[in-house]
């Protein structure tokens, strides 16, 4: 039986993948090679059925006049919105477009969960596996079998982009997978949202917004329970199988510890999008999910007083003063490991 790794953040940022000749073909992605950054056209978000691929078709839309003020936040942009009345509490530049770092894979699982078996088995080849050494991974192994529902849970708990690449990449290609993001984020209105990976690592033409963030969120959260199961977990361990190694896992979201109330959802990091979050919290059938872009301070603290102060509008105590948590100690040096470069 082999014996639990040590985690550690693992990536490189890849090389961008060349256009040649005059057919303009892009080539496949290798070990070295990284998500096609051709931004889809128009005519191909419109294919149907797109590569084979189903997108979801949802609408929703966040309105209303923030009243208040709200608390004093630094961040670049950010909306607190009610998802259930759809009201916007709190909101500054919304529609703003930066760099999301890995709050994208909220729409990297969209694509996963709209069209794969959370029990179906992906192997890991060493094509999948080209993350460098300055990203976040569960440290797969080349060979190794994982289900959709283990993929999963690596993506969203520890923000493993070797999850997010053997994902794309072992389905239907990363060209076609990350073309099927856009179609997705099409389909479902977003107009300040662009992917060119599955994992969000800083490029010109990946962008997305507060209020789009907030969308996916929402249909993310609403749609799938498996999505809300992982989320909101803030430890788990993969057992070791005849098919892959033990990986133990825990949540990157300190929110979940800060805040009582909240259930997730998605933390982001990369030097151009600085510290990124997505957070939800329920109190007392209220559901308020918040998104904050480009934050200098301690993001989690941030997030926690804004979705707080939101309770407070809508009737319910405040739930201050809360304890500061002790560090959780890391069942290995993956997280503590990583660099300020790092993609989480």
């Amino acid at each position: 039986m082999r014996l639990p790794r040590a985690r550690r953040a693992t990536a490189g940022i890849g090389a961008i993948v060349i256009v040649v000749l005059a057919t303009m073909l892009l080539a496949g992605c290798g070990a070295a090679a990284r998500a096609s950054s051709r931004p889809v056209s128009a005519s191909d978000a419109n294919r149907k059925p797109w590569y084979g691929l189903t997108v979801l078709r949802d609408h929703i839309a966040f309105t209303g006049a923030p009243t208040a003020a709200g608390p004093p936040i630094t961040a670049s942009s950010g909306i607190l919105v009610d998802i259930d009345t759809g009201q916007i509490l709190w909101q500054h530049e919304p529609h703003r477009r930066l760099a999301p770092a890995s709050t994208i894979k909220l729409l990297t699982s969209m694509v996963v969960l709209e069209n794969f078996a959370p029990t179906r088995l992906i192997t890991a080849t060493p094509e999948a596996l080209f993350a460098g050494t300055d990203e976040t991974t569960m440290h797969i192994d080349p060979g190794e079998k994982l289900t959709v529902q283990e993929l999963m849970t690596g993506l969203l708990m520890v923000s493993a982009n070797d999850a997010a690449n053997v994902l794309a990449t072992e389905t239907v290609g990363m060209e076609k997978f990350v073309a099927a993001m856009n179609a997705q984020a099409q389909a479902v209105g977003l107009q300040d949202t662009h992917a060119t990976s599955p994992v969000g690592l800083d490029d010109d033409n990946m962008y997305s917004s507060a209020y789009d963030l907030a969308v996916l969120a929402t249909l993310d959260y609403t749609h799938w329970q498996l999505f809300r199961d992982i989320v909101d977990t803030q430890q788990t361990v993969l057992p070791a199988s005849a098919l892959h190694s033990e990986f133990e896992l825990t949540n990157v979201d300190q929110l979940l510890q800060l805040y009582p109330a909240a259930v997730g959802i998605k933390t982001g990091y990369t030097g151009n999008a600085g510290n990124c979050l997505v957070g939800l919290a329920v109190r007392d059938g209220h559901r308020l999910l918040s998104v904050l872009m480009n934050e200098p301070d301690y993001i989690f603290a941030t997030s926690r007083t804004l979705l707080d102060w939101g309770f407070t509008q809508e009737g319910l105590p405040t739930q201050y003063p809360t304890p500061t948590p002790k560090p959780t100690p890391a069942p290995s040096p993956s997280l503590a490991a990583a660099t300020p470069a790092a993609h989480t």
